[in-house]
């Protein structure tokens, strides 16, 4: 028996026979349905994975993946990463460049992750089986004779796409520094800045050489959703908006519905549900901008802050 085997059945307590047989049949135990895409119309495919395969994903994150490395430049799904984290080095520069790939997720393959193991020292401690094995646990296969991919919806899809995007995070920081650029990743959302006029025109050519240069993932931009922004127009990465004078706001029309819930909350005119999303709400604003925070609490005081944040509501109990 493979030492992969061992773990997971002395972890999960299944015997051999169920957890192989589990493990084969894992990409197609998924339920599959989409909604609509927030912009550009069309749909997006979900597949989350069924109840008893959700424990082995989790399982290979804090056990296999965990000992990958990911890149600094890349700031979603990590402890430390955020939307802020992802638009703050950005804020003092004039111009800006977004781009972003096309069917991110779908793109990213079995083959690459094998690709990558094999070519990691880490990957050793793999046979072909267990790699195999490992695939199985953590790609979804949407058709029978399709191959399998990262899917949306499975808990550790973001992770492993940050792991195997490294190599592109690497040699896109190291040409980013060659022109005094900076760059930062939101999952497939691109974002480079400089106060260099024209130098960005340079990055939006390169970029599709590095994903063709690049053996794995086979990356494709979306050319469609690329935009040059100066001071001039509104700067906005990940929801965020860059002011002129160098900082990173929520904007005004959200710091205005903001405004107008918490005086309904102080008038005790909200229900549960809208309470629980201002809570939310007001946890993210003091993440990105506590000036606006603290305005708050000079109108109404930190007792009312207090008293909403403490809050427990029915589905947290």
């Amino acid at each position: 028996m493979s030492d992969l085997l061992k773990k997971l059945s002395s972890e999960f307590m299944l015997p051999t026979s169920d957890l192989v047989y589990l493990i084969k049949s894992a990409p197609y135990r998924y339920k599959v349905y989409e909604i609509p895409k927030r912009a550009h119309g069309g749909m997006r495919v979900i597949a989350q994975p069924a109840r008893e395969l959700k424990p082995l994903q989790y399982w290979a994150m804090h056990n296999v993946l965990n000992a990958y490395p990911i890149h600094s430049a890349a700031t979603a799904y990590r402890k430390d990463g955020c939307i802020y984290a992802n638009a703050h080095p950005h804020a003092a520069n004039r111009f800006l460049l977004k781009m972003d790939f096309k069917d991110f997720f779908p793109s990213i393959k079995s083959e690459d992750f094998k690709q990558f193991i094999f070519e990691h020292p880490q990957g050793v401690q793999w046979n072909e089986q267990e790699i195999e094995f490992l695939t199985r646990i953590l790609f979804w296969k949407r058709e029978r004779k399709g191959d399998l991919r990262l899917s949306i919806g499975a808990p550790s899809s973001p992770m492993l796409s940050n792991i195997l995007l490294h190599r592109f995070d690497e040699e896109v920081s190291s040409m980013c520094a060659t022109f005094n650029v900076v760059y930062t990743r939101y999952a497939d959302d691109l974002s480079f800045s400089t106060n260099r006029q024209g130098i960005l025109k340079r990055i939006e050519k390169n970029i599709p050489q590095i994903c063709t240069r690049l053996k794995y993932p086979r990356l494709l931009v979306n050319r469609k959703k690329t935009v040059h922004v100066s001071k001039k127009g509104a700067r906005r990465i990940t929801g965020l908006i860059l002011t002129n004078e160098g900082h990173v706001s929520i904007g005004r029309e959200k710091k205005r519905l903001i405004r107008a819930q918490f005086h309904r909350y102080t008038q005790n005119s909200l229900n549960e549900k809208d309470l629980k999303h201002l809570a939310g709400f007001v946890a993210y604003v003091n993440s990105v901008e506590p000036l606006f925070l603290e305005r708050l609490v000079e109108k109404y005081g930190y007792e009312a802050l207090e008293r909403l944040l403490s809050m427990k509501f029915e589905s947290d109990q």
